[in-house]
């Protein structure tokens, strides 16, 4: 009899736990790539860790540099995670979260990139660290510089001839191969110093 009793309450409790984190997963944002303490932003020296894991990623031979070839099998395999939908092109909310771990609230972006690096054109504020909010504001112009057509999507194609682009703007000395310091040089530039925020008076 007590067995009887007991089970009907563990199969309530058991719904109610997975109730819960499913709850919790869904409160918790989904963090921003680079923010390695999951503190809303990015610092430089995150940035830079980041850089340098994505440059190791990529260089699959190890030889210290990063071809066109080497780059466009591991974005375009990035390209497969960012369609989450898997109908074969990316909207402006998949491209964007994969980087940012939110969608944009405007859909059209204000204006064109440029050549800044990377870390220095997110941080919009100077303040030595990307917020999320600045992140996908500068994920969604790349995202509009993208695509070619204006259809309002990613195809494969758009996106790695946006590949392209990127390759050519990282290869400073235009020899076809990407080394760590012109990855560098390109994602961070030299970074504003992290300003702090000042004590209040007692």
């Amino acid at each position: 009899m007590k067995t009887e009793r007991i089970r009907p309450f563990l199969v309530s409790l058991c719904l109610m736990l997975a109730a819960a984190a499913v709850a919790s997963a869904a409160e918790t944002p989904a963090a921003m790539q680079g923010d390695a303490n999951r503190d809303g932003v990015v610092t430089c020296a995150e940035a830079k860790a980041l850089a340098a894991e994505r440059f190791a990623l990529i260089d699959t031979n190890k030889d210290g540099s990063v071809s066109m070839d080497e780059m466009e099998a591991r974005l375009t395999a990035s390209f497969k995670e960012m369609d989450t939908d898997r109908d074969g092109v990316l909207v402006v909310d998949e491209y964007v979260s994969y980087w940012c771990g939110a969608a944009p609230k405007a859909k059209k972006a204000a204006a064109k990139g440029n050549r800044q690096p990377q870390f220095r054109k997110m941080d919009l504020n100077n303040d030595g660290k990307i917020s999320q909010e600045e992140c996908v504001a500068v994920w969604t112009v790349r995202f509009a510089d993208a695509d070619a057509d204006r259809s309002g999507t990613l195809t494969k194609q758009e996106y790695v001839q946006s590949l392209i682009y990127w390759f050519a703007d990282i290869d400073a000395n235009h020899d076809s191969l990407t080394t760590a310091p012109e990855w560098t040089r390109y994602w961070i530039g030299s970074c504003a110093p992290e300003k702090k925020k000042k004590a209040g008076r007692k």
